[in-house]
């Protein structure tokens, strides 16, 4: 049982690897996914925030925050377009509204700030 688990998941990891593209920006299509510079307004307290949704290691030169895709804001944020109420639970239950602003490649908002 323990080795047909551990069978399955070595076939997960090396799918995922298979298609993991890395070093290449997202389409520049202002859909919120890994790789993209996101601005969000949350609307609690209409205060507005950017940051990378993706890894630590894509970002050394600069002070951006990063939001990990599988943090409940980042799965929250996966496929929103700007202008798109999104919720989210966080860790001591409560919801949080937040709300796609703008959403562009890494290597565009690098270019630009940079």
């Amino acid at each position: 049982m323990r080795d047909r688990h551990r069978l399955a998941r070595i076939r997960r990891i090396d799918d995922i690897l298979r298609e993991a593209v890395v070093g290449e920006d997202p389409p520049d299509d202002g859909i919120a996914e890994p790789g993209m510079v996101l601005t969000v307004r949350y609307d609690d307290t209409d205060t507005a925030e950017t940051f990378l949704l993706g890894s630590r290691d894509e970002t050394t030169e600069d002070e951006l925050e990063v939001y990990s895709p599988e943090s409940p804001l980042g799965r929250a944020l996966a496929g929103a377009e700007p202008g798109e109420q999104r919720a989210y639970r966080v860790p001591n239950g409560a919801i949080v509204r937040v709300t796609l602003i703008d959403a562009e490649p890494y290597g565009r908002f690098r270019n630009v700030t940079g």
